[in-house]
């Protein structure tokens, strides 16, 4: 799931496993956020909040708020955890807001950059969207195991026939895991990828 808030509404964009899953789903968000449906196509929906919960709970917005960091949103839901992207003035506010939140649940920081370092005006202006989609867990899997071990990398620091043989399936099967999980991550980001591409040539 994907969530947008601007204070007052919240849109969640539901994207389920299977059309039978997704009526559930919708039941759900009615019933928990007094959401109705906007847009539905197949195993997808687009829903709208009456009224934003931020508020009603000890949500990571409010203690983002407390700790002078800002959330970019979307906020993603995927097996269980929330992912959040944040802006900080500098490294104690970000690091306080880390340890807040971490009274609360379990946190992985997956990345940082410095703000030097961001291309802020491109990258914050771009509608987000769920770049997971449509992943299974074996092309999960397979996508970080080849980032882990190295076998992205020019030249790659392993081979793949030893990365398949620790998860005890062949290299064929391994590669083509792989293989579709790329596939799917550039159908997914593809609209993005143009766009940039678009601009990149008139620049």
């Amino acid at each position: 799931m994907v969530l947008w808030c601007n204070g007052s509404n919240e849109i969640l964009q539901i994207s389920a496993s299977d059309s039978s899953t997704l009526p559930k789903m919708l039941k759900a968000a009615r019933k928990l956020l007094s959401a109705r449906e906007m847009i539905q196509d197949g195993r997808s929906a687009i829903t709208i909040s009456r009224k934003c919960a931020c508020g009603d709970y000890g949500s990571v917005m409010s203690v983002a708020g407390e700790c002078d960091v800002w959330l970019i949103p979307p906020v993603t839901y995927l097996n269980g955890w929330e992912t959040h992207r944040v802006l900080s003035v500098g490294r104690a506010s970000l690091q306080r807001f880390v340890a807040e939140v971490k009274r609360t649940g379990k946190v992985q920081v997956i990345s940082h950059q410095s703000r030097e370092d961001l291309d802020v005006v491109n990258n914050l202006s771009v509608i987000p969207f769920h770049f997971f989609g449509g992943l299974t867990p074996r092309q999960v899997r397979a996508l970080v195991l080849a980032f882990e071990n190295g076998l992205l990398e020019i030249p790659a620091k392993t081979r793949m026939d030893r990365v398949a043989r620790g998860e005890g399936v062949s290299r064929s099967t391994f590669g083509e895991h792989l293989r579709k999980a790329q596939l799917q991550l550039v159908r997914n980001s593809y609209p993005f990828l143009k766009l940039r591409d678009v601009g990149v040539k008139q620049e």
